[in-house]
């Protein structure tokens, strides 16, 4: 009886076994198939003795960690960081192991002088063993090479050099970004990297500028997609932001919160089948894998007078698939007599599915609608132009003449999402079928002569009844205008605007414009303010933000643009209109998700109308 008890307990064992090792196989393979982390990163840190000065508070290695997990899946990351010699040197490693990175910033100490030729080359070495098809390197730096003697500076001066002929042969682009007064001369030896290898030069007097030359580094020179969800002007207790995200079916996305001072009791709910949360000095980071749901809530708690930035980085890994209808018809000119081809046409639909499960479909809800994919074929040397997501479809019509087959490629750029996969397919068409020849008749066929005829006549007086009936139809109304319909109600008060944040660059003083000169049900758009207040500078969506006079002494704002609209950290949606009453504040980031103003609506007292 006991043997046979551990017989049983024996196979019961052995299929656990199994059953495990399927799981961990089948794992495996997801992961190969879904996709290839094809381009890599490192950070090369400067960690002299000179950056306890200019980032005391070690701001810079928390933007560092930050830009570390935003980065999305494809990429790997690496660290160098260097000072009298190489103090850590990381190769880069994929998503997964990113936090190793991380902290291997988060121990990084200030001290000792600066070797960039020794930083610079070691980072190049790195990646010259990668196996990466894109290859980057972002350098940050408080000054240039100085060692304990001229010597050993000359020596790493001319590594830098050899550094930087090495990078650009390999096709590296260096970007490099430069804190404190002795990077104010963006010709010195540092910044060249970027120029000989096709990098950016980024120079940052304070180290609070950090922030905004790694956001410039995301989307300019990598194209990592981000949407700015809110952005709150705390005040110490308690916010909240609810959202709806378009972003169904993704298979990651990254809520990045960043702010200027420590966020406290962070919490987030949206539904996934997995979630982690990353916490820094002055960011957190949501990361939810495979979302299941679209309603996102935030909490958390910012220090008083600091601004919190809420963005979303939502990320699909993808499979393109294609689908193809023909349309056969015979020519008008073939003689029936001879055995000849069909007239074919083509219509080719081009669909994306997830890439774990090719029956989910991608793109289909309408905030895709009229994105733009362009899409190439035999290796680019013909673009199909003017193609644009439809219900998550890309359609195309061909005329068909014989068997063919090529591969299309798609670039995803444009799209307002981080795109991870597959990106090229193989298209086979087939060759129409021919019309057998008919036998010549014995005698004219005076029956179907006077049937074509017939059908002649009658053809021709369609086209003439059509054209007289195209005649009196009446003329087609254009359009009505978008702008609102005017108030009834007489405008009080004026706007205190203040532009916090330019495209330029350039600083803009605080504006007034009085409303109350304005006349009776007069609507009048943002753009129309600011032009009035002389500014020139473009804020794209201004011009469909409308304001008219209200009941009660109120000021209604209609919103029907992309730009991102707060009022009291209340979201204001599209198309719909707010009253905004005495003292109201309100805050907009533009649909360039740069440009930023507010304004407040002010009661005017009387002897200022006078």
């Amino acid at each position: 009886m006991k043997k046979r008890n551990k017989l049983i307990n024996d196979v019961i064992a052995f299929l656990c076994c199994c059953i495990v090792l399927c799981t961990v196989q089948l794992q495996t393979v997801y992961a190969k198939e879904v996709f290839t982390a094809n381009k890599a990163i490192i950070f090369v840190v400067d960690t002299s003795g000179s950056m306890q000065k200019n980032d005391p508070d070690r701001i810079a290695i928390d933007t560092i960690a930050q830009f570390i997990y935003a980065l999305p899946s494809d990429y790997k990351v690496g660290l160098v960081a260097y000072s009298t010699t190489i103090d850590t040197a990381r190769i880069p490693v994929v998503c997964e192991e990113r936090k190793s990175v991380a902290d291997a910033a988060a121990a990084l100490k200030y001290e000792g002088y600066s070797n960039a030729g020794e930083g610079l080359a070691s980072a190049v070495d790195l990646l010259v063993n990668d196996a990466a098809q894109e290859k980057y390197i972002i350098m940050l730096s408080d000054g240039e090479t100085l060692l304990e003697n001229e010597e050993r500076t000359a020596v790493a001066e001319s590594q830098y050099q050899s550094a930087i002929a090495q990078a650009k042969a390999q096709g590296i682009a260096v970007h490099v970004i430069g804190l404190g007064d002795e990077m104010s001369d963006m010709n010195s030896m540092i910044f060249s990297a970027a120029r000989e290898t096709a990098g950016i030069s980024l120079y940052e007097e304070k180290v609070q500028g950090i922030q905004d030359a790694v956001d410039t580094i995301l989307r300019k020179e990598l194209g990592i997609k981000q949407s700015t969800l809110a952005i709150v002007d705390a005040n110490g207790g308690l916010e909240t932001i609810s959202a709806r995200l378009p972003y169904t079916y993704a298979d990651r996305v990254r809520v990045l919160i960043t702010c200027d001072a420590p966020i406290n009791n962070l919490k987030a709910n949206l539904q996934a089948e997995s979630a982690s949360q990353i916490n820094g000095s002055r960011y957190s980071l949501i990361e939810l894998e495979k979302p299941v749901d679209d309603q996102l809530e935030i909490s958390f708690e910012g220090a008083k007078d600091s601004r919190v930035r809420v963005n979303v980085i939502p990320e699909y890994y993808v499979m393109p698939q294609v689908s193809i209808e023909y349309t056969d018809t015979e020519p008008s000119n073939a003689d029936p007599f001879v055995e000849h081809p069909y007239d074919r046409i083509a219509q080719i639909t081009y669909t994306f599915a997830r890439a774990d499960n090719a029956t989910i479909r991608l793109w289909d809800n309408s905030y895709f609608d009229h994105s733009r994919i362009v899409v190439t074929k035999n290796n680019g040397e013909e673009e199909i132009t003017e193609l644009f997501l439809d219900k998550g479809c890309l359609t195309v019509e061909e005329i068909v003449t014989s068997n063919q087959e090529y591969e299309v490629c798609f670039d995803y750029s444009e799209l307002t999402v981080n795109v991870i996969g597959t990106d090229t397919l193989q298209v086979s068409l087939e060759e129409p079928p021919m019309i057998p020849a008919q036998e010549p008749p014995e005698k004219p066929p005076y029956l179907l002569i006077a049937i074509l005829i017939l059908c002649v006549i009658l053809l021709l007086l369609g086209i003439v009844l059509a054209v007289w009936h195209k005649s009196k139809k009446k003329p087609i109304l254009l359009p009505p205008d978008p702008k609102p319909e005017p108030s009834k109600y007489n405008y009080i008060g004026k706007l205190n605007i203040y532009i916090t944040r330019t495209h330029s660059g350039y600083d803009i003083p605080p504006l007034s414009y009085d409303l109350f000169r304005l006349p009776q049900g007069k609507v009048v758009s943002l753009y129309e303010v600011l032009d009035s207040c002389g500014v020139k500078e473009r804020f794209p969506g201004a011009e469909t933000i409308y304001l008219k006079a209200g009941g009660g002494r109120s000021l209604i704002i209609i919103n029907n643009s992309d730009c991102t609209i707060m009022k009291n950290r209340e979201i204001l949606l599209k198309t719909r209109s707010y009253q905004l009453t005495l003292d109201s504040k309100v805050d907009i980031t533009f649909e360039d998700e740069i440009s930023e103003l507010a304004f407040q609506y002010k009661d005017v007292k009387l002897s200022a109308v006078h």
